[in-house]
């Protein structure tokens, strides 16, 4: 004996299926092109599923936009709480990490604390484990290291070489170069100066 199908159920189960399936698409293409959008309704978001693994994604993905928007505008402290919130939703993320490594970094060496500028140090040799064909991290350092004391060329020098022979922005790479012979110049004039 066949069972009647209740097409109205049927038909209510079929509709909460595509509903959900277009939403948690949604999600997705709103976390590229109104990141902002989907993180004001985050909590929301996370009350009602917390376990959704494709909101959660679009949620990491959405901070990270926002993050890199900030780091456009130069503003690192807003960046690495976007890296922060983006890693706390997923700690597996190595775009969020290497974020917040490279944001807090920068906003060590920008308070020119000699303390901080060997931390931040530490934070861009940690960040150049995530991604080792970048040459970023590098640079950074080879800038940290000219902070510290612009004598010890060997430091600096090597960190130089690295980044370029790494990966870089054509911007990064410019500065790199430039940075590199200067700095260069810098030990050849004084060590002719004390010969």
């Amino acid at each position: 004996m066949m069972k009647k199908i209740d097409f109205k159920c049927f038909s209510l189960a079929v509709i909460i299926i595509l509903f959900n399936n277009c939403a948690t698409t949604g999600y997705k293409k709103m976390s590229i092109e109104d990141p902002e959008t989907l993180l004001s309704i985050q909590d929301s978001l996370l009350i009602e599923r917390p376990s959704n693994q494709i909101i959660i994604d679009a949620l990491v993905n959405a901070h990270i936009n926002v993050a890199e928007k900030y780091i456009n505008k130069g503003d690192n402290a807003s960046a690495a709480e976007h890296f922060k919130s983006a890693s706390e939703l997923n700690s597996f993320n190595n775009v969020s990490k290497y974020g917040l490594l490279i944001s807090e970094g920068r906003l060590l060496v920008g308070k020119g604390n000699k303390n901080g500028i060997w931390d931040a140090i530490e934070k861009f040799s940690k960040a150049s484990t995530l991604y080792p064909g970048n040459g970023e991290p590098f640079y950074l350092m080879a800038i940290s290291y000219t902070k510290l004391g612009d004598t010890d060329f060997d430091l600096i020098l090597e960190s130089y070489e690295k980044a370029l022979a790494l990966e870089l922005n054509d911007k990064q790479r410019a500065e790199a170069e430039k940075k590199y012979e200067k700095a260069k110049e810098r030990k050849k004039k004084l060590e002719t100066f004390w010969k």
